[in-house]
């Protein structure tokens, strides 16, 4: 006996074959038939005209704040999103500082255009370290979510106000390397870099990931590639201009230094 059956939807499996018009039984939460269908079922779905197909994931987005006081992460589910990846463009909620909270959240507010006041009440500013914020919101979701580590986010934590401005030294760069490896370790899929000259904060400086020098992002990008399963983001000027051949080169040596797929995002 199944929990439910769908019956004559047009199947879409996700491993690039052609759509099919089939049965889907499901027990115990998981898909156990795919075809003719025989089985009773305590619930039964007429699936004619309609496409069943695993959920969409977007690697793009900003729920990292939204996620507190909506864990459906709408409107995505609409649109058949169940799996979310957060600390785009940079930018995150952790690992953090609670003193940094007002500055981070002026950035969002002027990078992604999200309400000041929504940002401060909605959303717990006081997690700390990557782990906790993860397990802030463990639990709440009714999607399936991912958090980047966001670059300046990152070096927000180190530098301080400077990390606009300023190349880390070698002490900082070090406890770069330690707090990425601490996210890692607790879940975080990878890093997100910002080398465009696109983002301004909300004071109007560069962002803080374009105060760090190629020698910094190399050694980060090197250091996701220990951890298995990582991967690498990266918005650039040239996603929306055009790749110059240097800008095309830097590309391909990060996703190489770390020996992992980077994906960016064309505007």
């Amino acid at each position: 006996m199944l929990d439910t059956c769908i019956r004559r939807a047009t199947v879409i499996d996700g491993l690039g074959g052609p759509a099919t018009v089939a049965d889907i039984g499901i027990r115990a939460g998981r898909i156990t038939a795919v075809g003719t269908v025989d089985d009773d079922a305590t619930e039964t779905i007429d699936g004619e005209g309609l496409v069943a197909c695993p959920g969409f994931i977007d690697p793009h987005t900003h729920y990292d704040a939204q996620l507190f006081w909506d864990g459906t992460a709408s409107p995505s589910g609409v649109h058949g999103v169940t799996s979310v990846i957060g600390g785009n463009c940079s930018f995150g909620l952790a690992p953090l500082r609670e003193a940094d909270a007002p500055y981070l959240r002026d950035l969002l507010a002027k990078v992604e255009g999200m309400p000041v006041e929504a940002l401060a009440r909605g959303a717990d500013w006081g997690v700390g370290g990557f782990g906790t914020y993860l397990d802030a919101l463990d639990g709440r979701l009714a999607v399936n979510a991912g958090f980047l580590v966001g670059h300046s986010t990152l070096r927000r934590l180190v530098l301080g106000a400077s990390a606009n401005e300023r190349n880390a030294t070698d002490a900082e760069l070090l406890e770069l390397r330690r707090q990425l490896a601490d996210a890692l370790e607790a879940g975080a899929p990878g890093l997100l870099v910002d080398l465009s000259d696109f983002h301004s904060d909300g004071d109007g400086r560069p962002v803080p990931a374009r105060g760090a020098d190629r020698d910094e992002i190399l050694s980060l990008c090197t250091l996701v590639g220990e951890h298995e399963g990582s991967t690498l983001g990266g918005i650039f000027s040239g996603a929306s201009r055009g790749f110059t051949q240097a800008e095309a080169e830097l590309v391909a040596a990060l996703s190489a230094a770390a020996d992992r797929p980077l994906n960016w995002n064309l505007l």
